[in-house]
């Protein structure tokens, strides 16, 4: 659970779960008040609420607590003191000195210190696309808001491509391969042997006890390398990660192989994040990981399916509308109760890096949250889709306007996505 919180951030979190269930002008009853018996919540309502306290507080089991006991504001409190209780008697039994109020162990655990984006080198304007397979022009540009994609040229791959930013990443903090401990690398586009992370291994000439490790997640991949990364230097398994994110889906999303309105539109792109255990003392530079949460909405799953046909081809289920629909809606729950477990409003954040499958529902998603455009850095719109390097290119954009000289003091940034399944995944980073 992390640190110990105080009975006015509790109070603050359950009346804002409430209020997100029972709306927003709804006043929030006695604590003892049945919220069942009275109509204050029906039975999905007081599931739907308990899940939200359970993903904005981070107390996986506050539901089974809650089983046998009247459906109340007063009972979630009790099962939050109860659970509190045993979070300390842990530390206090371990002989360990609690943390201070409002801080995070885990946030400290972990400083991402440099980053760096690569998409492939041909631009093709979404009319090209438009035109490949088969779709009416301007299609992509007025349906999607897409106006050109990032298509890597013959002598580029995601190894080439995550490289790329590999060592643009490591040269701008002058680190070098043989300082690695990790290379964790996701791609939902390669499926050659040796893995990905392997195949760095070799290209960056990283030292033999340099440890690598594919993640999956397809575009959730980089909160899940972020999150293991995260576990090893916690867990004093590692000093220095690199994690990295590649995809080339313009070899596999081909004009005849899959329809238009789909495999038009990703593009192919990378991206490199390194991470360094933090410093115990002096000055930090760079950005503190917070803590990730993930979570998987079955209910959705359907509206996106690719298997292999036996001619060749992919057999594509996409239910474009209903699947728009599932991620604005489960992106927006994301971002707040990425607001809610860290306390940061989301009008002071500096940037959102999030899933982008295309440009209107970043605009969608922007106007539901009421914060401007121009905190979400724009990838699709130039570049695609770019699958599990999509957040990385959107972070890394982030992160180079923190470090722009004219910036003032760059604030914290929140991460969300979205994968295949539904999985679901946010989290914060805040500057060092």
């Amino acid at each position: 659970m992390g640190a110990i919180k105080d009975q006015a951030y509790w109070v603050r979190l359950v009346e804002e779960c409430f209020r997100r269930e029972a709306g927003p002008q709804t006043a929030v009853p006695a604590t003892e008040q049945d919220l069942i018996e009275t109509g204050a919540l029906d039975s999905m309502g007081w599931v739907s609420f308990l899940r939200a306290m359970e993903s904005a507080s981070g107390i996986s089991q506050l539901g089974t607590l809650l089983t046998q006991r009247t459906p109340s504001l007063e009972s979630i409190f009790q099962a939050i003191r109860e659970t509190q209780k045993v979070s300390t008697a842990d530390v206090l039994d371990s002989g360990a000195s609690l943390p201070a109020p409002g801080r995070d162990r885990t946030q400290l655990s972990a400083i991402l210190v440099s980053s760096s984006a690569a998409v492939g080198s041909r631009t093709v304007s979404s009319e090209d696309i438009d035109r490949a397979f088969g779709m009416p022009p301007g299609k992509l540009r007025l349906r999607a808001g897409i106006e050109s994609l990032a298509y890597a040229e013959e002598n580029e791959s995601e190894l080439t491509l995550g490289a790329r930013a590999a060592h643009q990443s490591l040269r701008s903090v002058a680190c070098g391969a043989q300082e690695l401990d990790w290379i964790i690398a996701t791609s939902e586009t390669h499926r050659g042997y040796p893995s990905l992370s392997a195949q760095l291994h070799s290209q960056l000439l990283a030292r033999e006890t340099c440890a690598a490790l594919d993640v999956g997640g397809a575009c959730l991949g980089l909160l899940n390398a972020l999150a293991v990364g995260q576990g090893l230097i916690a867990s004093a398994q590692a000093r220095t990660i690199l994690i990295v994110t590649s995809d080339v889906h313009s070899r596999i999303l081909r004009p005849g192989k899959v329809a238009g309105e789909f495999g038009g539109l990703f593009g192919d792109g990378s991206s490199a994040f390194l991470l360094r255990a933090a410093a115990g003392s002096g000055p930090q530079h760079g950005y503190l990981l917070g803590e990730f949460f993930f979570g998987c909405a079955g209910q959705y799953a359907a509206a996106i399916r690719v298997t292999d046909s036996p001619n060749g081809t992919l057999d594509v289920h996409f239910d474009g509308e209903a699947l728009s629909r599932a991620a604005i809606t489960r992106m927006e729950k994301v971002l707040l109760d990425v607001e809610l477990r860290s306390g940061i409003a989301r009008s002071s954040v500096f940037g959102l890096a999030t899933h982008q499958p295309n440009p209107r529902l970043v605009t969608l998603l922007a106007k539901q949250l009421d914060l401007s455009t121009d905190k979400f850095p724009s990838v699709a719109r130039t570049f695609g889709n770019l699958g599990s390097s999509t957040c990385g290119a959107a972070l890394d954009a982030i992160l180079q306007a923190a470090r722009c000289p004219r910036t003032d003091k760059p604030g914290p940034i929140f991460l969300a996505s979205l994968g295949p399944g539904l999985l679901f995944g946010g989290g914060w980073l805040t500057p060092a």
